[in-house]
C-alpha cells in the first residue's frame, strides 16, 4: 500500500513540474514558452462531429463469454447477472476518513466480473469473481484485498471462483442456491 501511494504521489510531482516548464524539453528549448489560457468544457454543439474510437470486441473474454452464459442459465427465477461492473458505480461513498481513503481511492477504477442483482428493484445482492494465474501477484493480492474489504464493509456476498476450474450449469446451481433463494428472493449468508 506505501509503495502504491509513493507511486501515486511520485506520479503527481512529475506530473506538475512538467506542466510547469521544468521537464527536459524546456530546458532545452531557447524559444520562450506561451502560456495557453485554460480551455473549459466546451459547449455541446463545440464537439467536433467524429471522435476517433473503436468498439472494444470482444467485450470479454471467449471464457468469460462461457461462464456468463453459463451463469445466466444457473441464477435462480427473479435474478439477473451483469458482467464487469464497476465498484464505483456498486458502492455509494457514505463517510471517507482520512485512513479510508486510500484504499476507497484504490478501487475508483477497479470493477467485478459479474454482479448478481434480485430483478424485484434490481437491488445487488452478491458478486462473483474469476480468478486466475494473477492471483499469487502482490498487486493483484492487494487489489483482491481492497475488493474483499469493500463487499464485507456492504455486507454483500462475494464469490471467488477459480477461472480455470470447468463450472457447468449444475456446480453454479449448487452453489448459487445455497446463497439464493427464489421465493424469498433475498440473499442467505
Amino acid at each position: 500500500m506505501v509503495v502504491f501511494l509513493l507511486g501515486l504521489l511520485l506520479g503527481v510531482v512529475v506530473t506538475m513540474l512538467a506542466r510547469a516548464g521544468h521537464g527536459r524539453a524546456s530546458r532545452i528549448s531557447s524559444r520562450p514558452k506561451v502560456q495557453t489560457p485554460a480551455i473549459p468544457n466546451p459547449p455541446m454543439d463545440a464537439l467536433p462531429g467524429h471522435l476517433a474510437v473503436e468498439t472494444r470486441t470482444p467485450f470479454f473474454s471467449l471464457s468469460e463469454g462461457a461462464f456468463f452464459r453459463t451463469l445466466e442459465r444457473a441464477l435462480p427465477p427473479g435474478y439477473r447477472a451483469f458482467p464487469n461492473v464497476r465498484l464505483y458505480d456498486l458502492f455509494l461513498i457514505v463517510a471517507a476518513l482520512p485512513p479510508q481513503q486510500a484504499a476507497l481511492a484504490s478501487l475508483r477504477d477497479e470493477h467485478i466480473d459479474f454482479l448478481i442483482v434480485v430483478l424485484d428493484g434490481h437491488h445487488p445482492v452478491a458478486a462473483i469473481e474469476l480468478t486466475g494465474k494473477t492471483v499469487h501477484h502482490a498487486e493483484q493480492r492487494r487489489r483482491d484485498e481492497a475488493k474483499d474489504l469493500a463487499f464485507r464493509s456492504a455486507g454483500m456476498l462475494l464469490l471467488r471462483l477459480r477461472a480455470e476450474e470447468d463450472h457447468t450449469q449444475a456446480s453454479l446451481e449448487a452453489l448459487l442456491w445455497q446463497h439464493l433463494r427464489p421465493a424469498q428472493r433475498e440473499l442467505v449468508i
